[in-house]
């Protein structure tokens, strides 16, 4: 199989999405590893929301994942809540994660900072 991956047309029913909150959450005791969750609020109804780590050849400082909506059907207009979920096991920069929206990122960091940094364990911004 010639090309790249980057040189395939995308796709017409998926785009980045806005979102509200993002938290990692600690490992429970009986699973290890952290959780990332996120939530928003959806303008249609039929909007599928997933959460999609971007693929890196060598480990980032912060690994980015796309905050995605598919849509499944025609676009129904509607508000509505949602909150998506990923474990956290395999998708970890060097440093952290950057959760990339439609019009803003937020960044985590899951592991301590350097000396350098001056501490900040988040930080967000726009796009």
């Amino acid at each position: 199989m010639n090309g790249w991956f980057e040189d395939l047309p995308c796709a017409r029913a998926c785009r980045r999405v806005d979102f509200d909150y993002v938290e990692v959450r600690a490992a429970t005791r009986s699973r290890g590893g952290r959780l990332l969750l996120v939530s928003g609020i959806k303008a249609w109804a039929d909007l599928c929301v997933t959460l999609e780590p971007v693929a890196y050849r060598e480990l980032p400082d912060f690994w980015e994942i796309e905050v995605v909506g598919r849509l499944a059907a025609a676009g129904l207009p509607a508000l509505v809540d949602y909150c998506v979920a990923m474990p956290l096991d395999a998708f970890q920069g060097c440093r952290g994660i950057e959760v990339v929206g439609a019009t803003r990122t937020e960044r985590r960091f899951l592991s301590e900072p350097d000396a350098a940094d001056p501490g900040e364990r988040r930080a967000a911004v726009s796009r």
